[in-house]
């Protein structure tokens, strides 16, 4: 018999994307997989006392920052860099830019029957990792300050309604930016690194050809409305999904940039806080993880 491992959030999402733990463990026993459940939270007392390396396959359930979480223990543990994921949170925006939907049932069976995708992984000042953004300023700090019981009542509404309080609290940050080919300085609203189709429940925001899987990030900055005519074209922008040819924000593909700030700035990983920095260095990983897909 085979063995599985789960790694399971069991607030994450609300009720109808919340994975059935008793379903999924019928279903991986129809499949002759033994299966040991982990909760997310417990990961690395887990691995204090058992082989990750002995499992077949380790699988994922929760939001994005339940993805984050489990892949960067891999990583940092120098474990299998292959999982399967069940995607189970209120906005899930990495799984829309990996073709993941569908019901309980077709996600379960993706996980044991789906084609392994090699994927770029982001690490972000030599310790942590991201799956598909880091970003600083405007709006990203919803992601973590909203409550875990706002997200599963109102699901993606409630990003939008923290959201709006963020706006009154306008903060900008002088910030040097390092790529491979040049420099810029100037002062920005918002900043981010990623490689995904969604971001905060937003789809198709950045151009068609973005891919996770060649190396290169896109770097979107946002710089300092000059008016309120600069301001309502970011706002339509932002809206429209389609701001990375606006003349008010910086857009550019790299594989690696340091951002140098007068100030610590608070970033948002993958959804999650990622801590205070005054400067941040972000490396492309490529193709670092195997998800299944």
């Amino acid at each position: 018999m085979k063995k599985l491992l789960l790694i399971y959030n069991p607030v994450s999402g609300m009720t109808k994307t919340r994975l059935n733990l008793q379903k999924a463990v019928e279903y991986y026993d129809s499949q002759d997989y033994l299966v040991t459940v982990c909760l997310v939270s417990r990961l690395e007392d887990y691995a204090k006392n058992i082989d990750f390396k002995s499992y077949d396959l380790i699988v994922c359930s929760g939001g994005d920052g339940t993805l984050n979480i489990t892949v960067s223990f891999l990583i940092r543990k120098n474990l299998p860099a292959q999982i399967a994921y069940i995607p189970s949170g209120s906005t899930n925006d990495f799984a829309y830019s990996l073709g993941l939907s569908g019901d309980a049932d077709m996600l379960l069976e993706n996980t044991v029957k789906g084609t392994p995708r090699w994927i770029d992984v982001g690490r972000f000042n030599a310790s942590r990792y991201f799956l598909y953004v880091a970003a600083f300023g405007l709006f990203t700090k919803v992601s973590y300050t909203t409550s875990q019981k706002a997200k599963n009542l109102l699901g993606h509404a409630a990003y939008i309604l923290e959201g709006i309080k963020s706006v009154t609290e306008l903060k900008s940050y002088h910030m040097a930016v390092e790529l491979e080919d040049e420099t810029i300085e100037g002062d920005f609203i918002l900043g981010m690194v990623t490689n995904s189709l969604s971001i905060g429940g937003f789809k198709n925001i950045l151009p068609s050809d973005t891919s996770l899987d060649d190396g290169l990030f896109e770097v979107v900055l946002v710089k300092v409305p000059k008016s309120l005519v600069a301001l309502n074209e970011i706002g339509l922008s932002l809206l429209s999904e389609k701001f990375a040819d606006n003349q008010h924000i910086f857009y550019k593909k790299t594989s690696k940039v340091i951002l140098r700030s007068e100030e610590k700035v608070s970033w948002a990983l993958d959804g999650e806080f990622g801590g205070e920095e005054a400067v941040v260095r972000i490396e492309n990983r490529r193709k670092l993880l195997s998800i299944v897909c």
